[in-house]
């Protein structure tokens, strides 16, 4: 794969995780408890991958049991354990914090990459990595102290979703060099489905479950909150490094307070506009720094 076309498809990840803060902010208002709304995305995932593998492509199927360890691994810590300490910052905090902590992973991954010589630091992509974080903070409003809360649990989950999100973004392009983006796809989804069983069983989710007009909602969001966007990242991965992935990613924030300005009418100011300019420029600036790294 090509550098250009698995940037592209990091690009539309984020996009995808983007707007979907906005639905998601939106389908709130039907009183939903997060961690079902959590729960709800990898397990409708799920059944349209199994569908969708016992159907059409049954080779995802296919896998060495002495790799079920690694798929365990990336669903539980890398896909739920990364929404689950995500999300619950946000209710311990504010969005704009638990944003704010977990796009500090570009840094982390960055040092991981060098510590193993995968790749080669330099100041353009330092630079990049700290004017995208610069960018995030002003896009989401870090600037307002009404807007940053923090605890020491929020502290806590926060720098957990960190490490998470860095994990999930190393990890895969290593499971990548034996595995099928559609196979690690569906085992990994499929063990974080499991994982949220185990949270939150089904006789619990019975009685979160109001009534039948919330189902769609929450099917679509499954589809383009997860089940895409993820397809997409990962498959990204085989293309670019980690590094540039998880920066580029963080296109994320700024295509979520964007789209809550032009579907739910939010008004932005004009700091926040800069950190959106800050950030794009930021990936583009990216786009032309030659990769650097040695060899494994």
């Amino acid at each position: 794969m090509t550098r250009f076309r698995g940037n592209v498809m990091i690009l539309g990840a984020a996009v995808l995780w983007g707007v979907s803060a906005t639905a998601a902010k939106a389908l709130f208002t039907y009183n939903l408890d997060t961690i079902l709304v959590v729960q709800a995305r990898v397990t409708v995932s799920f059944l349209f991958l199994f569908l969708f593998a016992a159907s059409v492509r049954r080779d995802i199927l296919r896998v060495d049991w002495r790799d079920l360890w690694k798929f365990a691994l990336l669903g539980c810590v890398g896909v739920a354990g990364t929404n689950f300490t995500y999300y619950f910052t946000i209710k311990e905090s504010t969005v704009a914090t638990a944003i704010l902590i977990q796009y500090t992973a570009p840094l982390l991954v960055m040092g991981y990459e060098v510590w193993k010589g995968q790749e080669r630091i330099t100041v353009p992509k330092l630079v990049v990595a700290a004017l995208s974080l610069l960018g995030c903070f002003l896009a989401v409003g870090g600037y307002d102290v009404g807007v940053l809360k923090i605890t020491p649990l929020a502290l806590l989950t926060g720098v957990g979703s960190t490490i998470g999100f860095a994990f999930l973004t190393i990890f895969t392009r290593d499971v990548l060099r034996t595995q099928s983006v559609w196979t690690m796809t569906f085992y990994s989804i499929g063990f974080a489905s499991l994982f949220w069983l185990v949270i939150n069983p089904p006789w619990i989710i019975a009685t979160q479950i109001t009534g039948t007009d919330v189902i769609l909602p929450l099917v679509f969001l499954a589809v383009f909150s997860l089940l895409i966007p993820h397809s997409l990242f990962f498959a990204g991965l085989r293309g670019v490094t980690p590094s540039r992935a998880i920066i580029t990613s963080t296109l994320e924030p700024v295509v979520a307070i964007s789209s809550a300005a032009f579907f739910l009418g939010e008004l932005l100011q004009p700091l926040q506009v800069l950190g959106a300019v800050v950030v794009i420029g930021a990936i583009v600036v990216l786009q032309f720094h030659p990769e650097e790294h040695h060899a494994a």
